[in-house]
Parts: structure tokens; sequence; C-alpha cells
């Protein structure tokens, strides 16, 4: 758990020394700093958790060092930066288990040194005391320059831990061997249903059949051998109830098992993209020394969670990309100037989800682009064409001749580039996928290549309903409520039918009508009370008229392929039990089709879950820190969760029941301080007990815990569990 959590933060301390290079106001590189302390402190509480002696000490002197950035004493020059990266290449080397003693001492020694230049340089008067600084106060992620992406935090989020505490490591073989059997088991969990409402119609059936025959024996019509049929029918009765019985059972267990398989499996899977994203701006720095360049790295969509099989296997793809992109696209300072651009190039790495559940990769560079003529005369010179058919070529086909293996413009060969197989790597790794690469590129002004891969088979939960004699699917998230209207209560208000519904006007509009298709004549006549489904999204909702609600099912997706692409109002097709293929609806579509304008959404309550003594919430940034206490309080009866930061347990805390909270103090976005004081200012929560344990040691951090409301505040460098138990027990 450790090693993983280690592996965390040295990401979120690259990552964050890398933004530290661009260009960042003082406030946005004050904000990095703290960040860039909290990540090390948390790795030093971790390693002196679980006894990583050596993994600890080095931490000392690194934070030492934030801790003068973060308080304003110390400018963050490359020279501190260099040492700060050489710190967390020894981490990482102590946590692989392959460094020595002697070169820890190096980078213990240079850290220091650093931070003692420091304390002799810099005046007095711009030291500020960091207690000053109220230690409740939530730290903010920095926000970017108009016009630009940030790097870290991504999104404006925080990085999400790869694993939890409750996850196990497990071969990605075995993961994905698990996974073909899960999604091989949809259709005939489906089929299931289907033999289900076979059955249930042949009881139906012979239930009819019995009540003529005994009509006709009671008519006298046949009697020897209407005296046999009674006891045959009533034998084929009873094994027709019995086949529905095992069929519907049968059906239910595999739904469950399947439905539990697979999300599961889907869930084990999905990994944030940062873990890949943010290799980058450290190998772009590394390029850019060796290069002499300047580049700044910005990356987008990296908090986004996606199928990690789909993620590793972008992962080479992208590399090539980017270093293409700083080593081919991005000129050199010299070269930039005299083409009026700014020295600084850069190279863009981004992340996003498109309709449909495909997924968009793109990497973009502000270089010189791609010259055709340069790519027609590599072409003749490597021998792919002849002079001839080299000056037939239009532009568009020149630059496909990108992916050629083995064709490059580049004069030499280097461990970065001139081969000729990047692009040629990343089509052929593409296309595997069942993805497509396309290049936007404009000579001196840069180049754009945009992968897009399709999501792999999905199953979906929806709502068949009938309109206009055909089917369709709604998704379930989509609807909110089944209804019926009658003629009456339609009105017209600014020339659209609507309804009244939870004391609000509602706009409605029949299927077939968003569809464009003809109503049918044997849909029922328009006088009777006719089905409505309320679909939402975001916050605009609509009512839709249909003919006939046949009930939940859940589908087989099928994405569209080319010539296909978007159809309007339909997201995708989706496969029945029945073997049959239904239309998706895009809800949002069919809002946006009906509705014009925003409209203001209805509030839903949740009731909360019944008190249950015992539940203890742990509260920590230290993933390390919380498998400890976890373990320690499960194994003496309590009943525990977990919240990552003091944000996450208040939101716990507004919609679940504890008895006692145990929480950490120095946590980004809300701290351990302002959480128990948010908890004792609330009126239903200002009973729950609230345990404090912390790193932090000082007279005046305990006194704070006091003031905020804390019942109890334990040191971590004096940590004992047998002390923190017994706290527990008496306050619970």
């Amino acid at each position: 758990t450790f090693r993983v959590e280690a592996e965390e933060h040295l990401q979120a301390i690259t990552a964050a020394l890398a933004a530290l290079e661009g260009d960042v106001t003082p406030s946005e590189a004050g904000v990095t700093h703290e960040s860039l302390f909290r990540e090390v402190h948390t790795l030093k509480g971790a390693a002196r958790s679980v006894g990583l002696r050596d993994i600890e000490a080095l931490c000392q002197p690194a934070e030492s060092l934030l801790s003068q950035l973060a308080r304003g004493g110390l400018q963050c020059t490359p020279v501190i930066r260099n040492r700060l990266l050489e710190f967390a290449d020894g981490v990482a080397r102590l946590v692989d288990g392959r460094d020595d003693p002697v070169h820890v001492s190096g980078i213990m020694n240079r850290l220091t040194e650093a931070t003692t230049a420091a304390d002799r340089e810099a005046p007095p008067v711009a030291l500020r005391n960091r207690q000053t600084v109220p230690e409740s106060a939530p730290v903010a992620a920095p926000e970017p320059p108009a016009g630009t992406s940030t790097t870290l935090p991504l999104d404006g989020l925080p990085l999400q831990p790869i694993v939890t505490a409750d996850s196990v490591r497990v071969p990605i073989a075995r993961l994905d061997a698990v996974l073909v059997e899960g999604e091989d088991l949809l259709l005939s969990k489906l089929s299931a249903g289907e033999r289900a409402r076979e059955a249930r119609a042949i009881v139906d059936a012979v239930s009819a059949c019995r009540t003529l025959v005994e009509r006709a024996h009671t008519n006298g019509c046949g009697p020897e051998v209407l005296a046999t049929l009674p006891a045959l029918l009533q034998q084929l009765d009873g094994q027709s109830r019995e086949l529905l019985a095992h069929s519907v059972q049968g059906q239910r267990a595999l739904a469950r098992t399947v439905d539990a398989l697979h999300d599961d499996l889907r869930q084990l899977r999905l990994i944030p993209a940062s873990t890949i994203l943010n290799l980058f701006p450290r190998m772009v720095r590394d390029l850019c020394a060796e290069q002499g360049k300047e580049v700044e790295c910005v990356l987008s969509g990296a908090a986004l969670e996606m199928d990690r099989k789909v993620l590793e296997a972008m992962k080479e793809p992208l590399i090539h990309l980017v270093r293409n992109a700083v080593d081919h696209g991005i000129e050199s300072p010299t070269v930039r100037a005299g083409a009026r651009k700014p020295a600084r190039g850069r190279v863009a790495v981004s992340l996003a989800f498109l309709d449909g559940g495909r997924i968009e990769f793109q990497v973009t560079d502000d270089g010189a682009g791609l010259d055709p003529t340069e790519m027609k005369a590599a072409a003749v010179r490597g021998g792919f064409l002849s002079a001839g058919e080299a000056q037939l070529l239009s532009d568009d086909d020149t630059i496909r001749l990108a992916y050629r293996s083995g064709l490059s413009t580049s004069p030499m060969i280097t461990h970065v580039s001139g081969r000729g197989l990047g692009l040629a790597i990343v089509r052929d790794h593409v296309e595997r996928l069942g993805g497509q690469v396309s290049i936007d590129t404009r000579p001196g002004a840069g180049t754009s290549v945009r992968l897009i891969l399709p999501a792999s088979i999905a199953t979906l939960q929806g709502l068949l309903v009938r309109s206009a004699g055909q089917l369709f699917l709604l998704p379930a998230e989509a609807v909110e409520r089944a209804l019926r209207i009658a003629p009456s209560a339609l009105h017209r208000i600014e020339g659209r039918a609507t309804i009244s519904w939870n004391s609000r006007p509602l706009t409605v509009a029949p299927l077939h009508e968003l569809l464009d298709l003809a109503r049918r004549d044997d849909a029922g006549p328009p006088t009777h009370n006719r089905p409505c489904l309320v679909i939402s999204v975001d916050d605009e909702r609509l009512g839709v008229l249909i003919d006939e609600v046949i009930g939940a099912r859940e589908v087989v997706v099928k994405q569209f392929e080319p010539p296909i692409t978007r159809v309007r109002n339909v997201a995708a097709a989706g496969l029945l039990g029945t073997g049959q293929v239904v239309a998706i609806l895009r809800a949002k579509d069919l809002v946006w089709s009906a509705i014009r304008g925003p409209h203001a959404s209805g509030t839903e309550t949740a009731a909360n879950d019944a008190d249950q003594p015992g539940v203890i919430l742990v509260v920590d940034d230290s993933i390390t820190t919380r498998t400890m206490e976890k373990n320690l309080l499960e194994a003496a009866g309590y009943r525990v969760r977990v919240a990552a930061d003091g944000l996450d347990a208040w939101t716990a805390l507004k919609s679940d029941s504890v008895d006692l909270v145990v929480s950490d103090v120095d946590m980004p976005r809300m701290d351990g301080f302002e959480l128990t004081a948010r908890i004792r200012a609330d009126q239903q929560l200002s009973e729950v007990p609230v345990v404090l344990v912390s790193a932090l040691e000082s007279r005046e951090h305990k006194e704070r815990g006091i003031e905020v409301g804390a019942n109890a505040y334990v040191v971590k460098s004096s940590f004992d569990q047998s002390n923190l138990l017994e706290i527990i027990h008496r306050l619970v």
C-alpha cells in the first residue's frame, strides 16, 4: 500500500515542479509550493507509519526546503528544482530497493545546503511566521492564465488514488480473461429473461386450453377423448409452472452474478488518466535540457478515469507523439525568434470523452508543422516514391506519408527520433484498438494529432417504449418519472403543450414528433390517458408522450461505425435478449429539440440511514495511515468508513450517520481544524466526538484543536494503538 501511495506522491511532486517552470504568478507559485510541502509532509508521515526510516530521513531536508518556499523566504530557482527532482528520484530508488546509503546521503547534504544557503541569504523581513496563516484555510488549486490549461491539480481536482485500501493487485491477464467471460454471460442473462417470459406465456396458453376442454366436457363432446385430456393437461400445466419457476429463479441468480461480476471488474480496471499523462512534463523537460529548447507541457483531462487496458495501450503512442512534437515540431529559441514566435514553445496533451462512449486523445504543438515539400523529398530519398509520383501527390496525400514506416524528415538519427517509426507505431496501435488517427497541420503554425478510440461492448439499463409502431430505449438514468396524462391536463403556454408537475409547468411533446415519425392509426385515440415519461438532462426537463411502456430492459450496446458517425436523437443501437435491435435515444437531443431555455429543476431528497452504533469515520489524505487506522479499528470490532480529506468527510457526514470521527489535521481542500469547526457548528452533528490524529505537535496546534472543539488530540510521533482505542472506547 505504501509503495502505491509513494508513486502517487512522486508523480504529483514531479508534475508540480514541471508546472513551476512555466509562466506562473507569485500567488500560483505560492499555492504550488504549499501543495509540494503537503505532498512531502504526507509522504514522510506515511513512511514513518510503516517504519521506513531511510525514506523518512530523506523527506526531512526536502520538507525543510519546501517550508522555506511556502513561507516566501526563498525563490524556486532552477537549481532548487533540480535538487527536488533529485530528491524524488532518490525516493523512487529507495521504494524500489535499488539505492545505496552514500547516494542518499549525498542527496540529503545537497538539500540541506540549499536550505542553509537560503537561511543565510534571505533578509528577515522576507520571512513570515507560518503559524500566522490559519491552518484551517483551504488550499485552492492554482488558476491557469487566460487561454491556457494548468498541469496540476488537473481540471481543478486533486489526483485520485490509483487503488484504495480495500483493493488487491492481480495480474492484468487474469482480469482480462474474467472480463471476457463476464461479457460473454451478458447475452445469456438476457436470453434467460426471454425464456422466463416464454414459459409464462406457455402457462397462460395451457390454462386457456384447460378451460376450453372443461367446457367441451360439460357439453358432452367426445367423452372418451375428453376423459383423458384433463389429466394430461394437468400434467403439462404442472410441468410448465415448474419450468417457469426454475427459469425465473435461474434468471434472477444469473442476473445477480453477472451484474456483480461485470460491475466489479469494470471498476477495478478504471484508473485516472493522470497515471500516464503525468509522465509527460518530466519527459518534455528532460528532452528540452538535451536539445536546448524551451517547451511548456500542458495537460488536460488527467482527472478522468478510463479503462486500464485502453490507457496502457495508448501509453507508447502518446510517448511517440510527444517526443516527435518536441524534437520535430518545436523549433529552437533562435528559429522561433526569427519567426516572431515566443521563445517558449507549447505542447498540449489532452483527453476527453466523446458522444457514444468514444475516447479522444490529442497531442498539439505550436511548432513548425509538417512541410509537404520536405516530406516529398524525404519520400524520394527513402525510395518510397519516384520524383514523378511525388509531384503528383496532393498536400493531404503527402501528409499521410507520415504514417509510412521508415520515412523521416530528420537529418540525423538520435535516441529521440529520426528512424521514421513514430507515427507508424501510433497508427498501428490505434487501429488495433479499432480507432482512427487524423493529422491537422499548418506549416509554421503547428501540428495536432487526434486519436479517437471506440468504446468496447457495454450494457445499458433502460426503459423500453413503443411509439409510432416502433420500439425505442430510453436510458434509465434519464427517466425521472412515468405518468399518465389526461387530455384535459394539457394546456398551451407560449405555443407549447404543458402540464403542471410538482407545482411547476412541464413542457410535453409526443416522441414520434420529436423523431419526425408519422403517427400510426392503431396508436390509440388521443382522447385516452397517455403514458408520459419525464426525462431530465442537467437542469432541464421534458415530458415525452408515448404509446406504450413495455418495461425495463437491459441491452448490449453497439456503437455506430463509419459511414454513420452521428445520428440526431439516437446515441447507439441496442441488442435485446431476443436478438431484436432497438434505437437507444439520446435524452439531451430530445430535450433540446423540444425546449429552448433553462427550466428549474426539482429537488430530490434522500432518507438518511438509520443510526448504527460503532460506526467510525477515518479521515486522512495518506492511504497508508487510513489503511493502518481502518485495520486497527475493524480488528477492535468497529465498523469503519474512510475519507481522503475534510471535504470528502463533510460530504459523508451529511449523508451517513457515524458515532465518531478520527481525522488528520494537515489535509488538502479542508483540513481537520475546519472539519471539526463545521461539525460543531452543525445542529445535527454537533454532538459527534472528534479525535484529531496529526504529525503537528506544537502547543499552538493542540490549542487550536481545543479551540475548534476536538475531543482529543493524538500526536503521530507518539502514536500508541492501545491509547487511541481507549480514547475512542471512552468517547463512543
